[in-house]
């Protein structure tokens, strides 16, 4: 991967532009073993410097102010990939990452109520997964716009837990109704903070999701742990909507 000293205008030209990608990593139900849903993530692949990685350019997209343009970009096209899918019979929910810096503006809601009804995606279908919910600046403002497009039947999904209560409280502060367990926990071994978080979100009514799943042990362990449902590269990688479609064809539960 290319790593470089980005411009936000060539940011800003690969968005309109279509250079960026939405590819998508499913997530399984570890009750049933069904593929549930996929998260969509944002992919750039710049026209001479090659992939570059998320984490440089969504950096960049928050530094420079356009996180809102790229952040619509995936909203757009999560709802697009969807619904999609709906219309070829794959019931599927699909979620898409979205900043904090976004839900500091009615620009996010208006645009994700124009992007459901021009999608005709079912709003039940779609997961708004909140990164790095620690850096909300009222979680009292945030609360309110977010129950509004969950009493629309959207899920918001908190994607940041690490370790303690601290995550579980904003998870709560926002009314979220989905929290996701961070790799690190996942990659440490470190179960017995996993069934605590498991317990607390359940306990507050939340579905519990466990990402960076590498090894089938790992699976295994957070199943045992009472998480509902689970991602990561030992069920399957990143790609491209198409290709994981022939992935889904093929997959063994």
């Amino acid at each position: 991967m290319a790593t470089c000293d980005l411009d936000a205008r060539e940011l800003s030209h690969a968005i309109a532009s279509n250079e960026l990608q939405v590819y998508v990593q499913p997530q399984i139900d570890l009750n049933t073993a069904d593929v549930v849903a996929v998260e969509g993530l944002s992919r750039w692949t710049h026209p001479t410097l090659g992939p570059i990685p998320p984490t440089e350019f969504v950096a960049l997209a928050e530094a420079s102010g356009l996180i809102h343009e790229l952040g619509l970009f995936a909203l757009r096209e999560c709802c697009r990939i969807g619904r999609s899918w709906r219309e070829r019979g794959y019931e599927l929910a699909v979620a898409v990452n979205v900043s904090p810096l976004q839900l500091e503006t009615d620009l996010f809601f208006d645009e994700l109520e124009r992007q459901l009804a021009e999608s005709g995606l079912p709003p039940a279908d779609l997961i708004v997964e909140v990164t790095e919910a620690e850096r909300i600046a009222d979680y009292g403002v945030v609360a309110g716009r977010l129950d509004i497009i969950q009493r629309w039947g959207v899920t918001v999904s908190i994607d940041d837990f690490g370790s303690g209560h601290s995550s579980i409280e904003r998870a709560a502060a926002v009314h979220a109704r989905e929290l996701k367990i961070d790799r690190s926990l996942i990659a440490a071994g470190d179960w017995g903070a996993v069934r605590e978080a498991v317990a607390a979100a359940q306990e507050g009514g939340m579905r519990v999701v466990a990402e960076g799943i590498e090894t089938r042990e790992q699976l295994q362990q957070v199943k045992t742990a009472g998480c509902d449902r689970a991602q990561g590269y030992y069920i399957a990688r990143p790609s491209q909507p198409d290709d994981f479609e022939d992935w889904l064809h093929s997959f063994v539960r």
